[in-house]
């Protein structure tokens, strides 16, 4: 199955206590050194914690989500496809973007 940048999976939240799954946007794509095994992902939650990107119904090409939905673009992983579980869906590109450009403000290139 491909795996595109833009959709967005449910995998293992390495951060919780016990087992536990939460969706992941996917940010990287086919230029990823291991694109064809792995990914770097954003998380999302339900929680509307300071700094989150909301997610508005329109910003769902496919798929959506019950509750108010939010990317935490300071909260990012490299994840291997085969832990992914299940597609919830796809959001906008422009969405992508906002939260890779609020991921970029939290990882400034040094000064050189």
């Amino acid at each position: 199955m491909p795996y595109e940048q833009g959709d967005v999976w449910w995998g293992p939240a390495p951060h919780k206590s016990g087992p536990s799954y939460r969706p992941w946007v996917i940010v990287s794509d086919s230029s990823h050194p291991f694109a064809h095994t792995e990914c770097i992902a954003l998380a999302m939650t339900t929680q509307q914690h300071s700094g989150a990107i909301p997610v508005a119904d329109d910003g769902w090409l496919e798929g959506g989500s019950d509750a108010d939905a939010y990317i935490s673009p300071w909260y990012t992983t490299t994840i291997k496809h085969r832990d992914f579980d299940q597609q919830q869906g796809t959001l906008a590109p422009s969405l992508v973007a906002e939260a890779v450009t609020e991921l970029h403000r939290y990882t400034p290139a040094p000064d050189t």
